[in-house]
């Protein structure tokens, strides 16, 4: 387990940060797919988009249910749209498996899981993709339900060495983003031997955010950002480190949407620096919102003001390196 922590309060890897030369193609900024949404939950997609791009990104492509295609269209013109086929309550169907495969293979990073319901027909085809998309996924939300999902069926049969196994066989990275209930529902799956005399909680994980994030990335095999006050990123044996920047002004709805755009956009940028591209991300995420609730007042801050701000953010760490 991992057994140094490192507190971040300016960017650690500000070669992150890079500057762009003169002959830049988009392509060079990253490819992103994102696969989001559903009848009910629009804006999740929509949030996690726009922040991708604001991060930087070159290319990004959405994938979502074909019923929502005026929606999209009409609201991301930057982005381009790929309607799949959905379900009768207009989420993913698992009809949509192998074009998303195909659409995933040129690009950087995928990003899975805001606003796609827990339809359990769109469960089944997430838990899928995770294991047949070759590229980094970044799984939240939505996205994490269906590996909690997947987990509990493999439990059912076999034990946590088969689950570790399992999951080292995966040839690409998985970016985990779970706030405290969606890492309950996780440890709740996993049933990790280290915590099987402690009664775990949302409000025990939370402040033992530190402790749980390495135990989750060890299981799972992936990189780990455990939202909430600190925010811990950890990958397995490597460092633990714990962003200090932000504040409640981040708890607000679709500020998870937000940092997982920003958090695909970095990985699709750096995509051999994968923990390293989490760590800068949340950083900017939390300065994002310490400037928003600057400008608004904390109470105020809601999620499209952290995306509203994001680029003085990162006009502010560029120019702190």
């Amino acid at each position: 387990m991992p057994n140094k922590v490192i507190y971040q309060t300016k960017p650690l890897y500000p070669k992150l940060l890079w500057q762009r030369p003169v002959h830049f193609y988009k392509a060079e900024a990253g490819k992103v797919l994102v696969i989001a949404g559903s009848k009910n939950m629009v804006g999740a997609a929509i949030l996690t988009c726009e922040a991708v791009f604001r991060s930087g990104t070159g290319i990004l492509l959405l994938g979502f249910p074909q019923g929502l295609k005026d929606v999209y269209k009409n609201i991301l013109p930057e982005a381009m749209t790929l309607p799949l086929p959905e379900t009768p309550g207009l989420t993913l169907s698992q009809k949509a498996k192998e074009e998303i495969i195909d659409q995933a293979k040129p690009c950087d990073v995928v990003i899975i899981g805001p606003g796609l319901s827990q339809n359990a027909e769109t469960i089944q085809l997430v838990w899928e993709l995770v294991f047949a998309i070759h590229r980094p996924i970044v799984l939240d939300a939505d996205g994490l339900t269906a590996l909690a999902r997947g987990i509990e069926v493999i439990k059912s049969k076999e034990n946590n060495r088969f689950l570790i196994d399992y999951f080292k066989k995966k040839d690409s990275k998985l970016v985990m983003t779970p706030h405290p209930g969606e890492t309950y529902r996780l440890i709740q799956a996993i049933k990790p031997e280290e915590l099987k005399d402690i009664k775990i909680t949302t409000d025990y994980i939370e402040k033992h955010k530190e402790s749980i994030a390495p135990i989750i990335s060890h299981y799972l095999n992936g990189v780990v950002v455990l939202k909430g006050h600190d925010t811990v990123i950890c990958e397995a044996d490597s460092k633990i480190v714990v962003n200090k920047v932000g504040g409640p002004e981040l708890a607000t709805a679709g500020s998870g949407d937000v940092l997982s755009g920003i958090v695909g956009s970095f990985v699709g940028q750096n995509p051999n620096q994968i923990f390293e591209a989490c760590c800068t991300a949340v950083y900017l995420h939390g300065m994002s919102g310490q400037l928003a609730k600057e400008k608004v007042g904390e109470r105020s801050v809601i999620a499209s003001d952290i995306i509203r701000f994001l680029p003085e953010a990162i006009k502010k760490a560029e120019k702190d390196i």
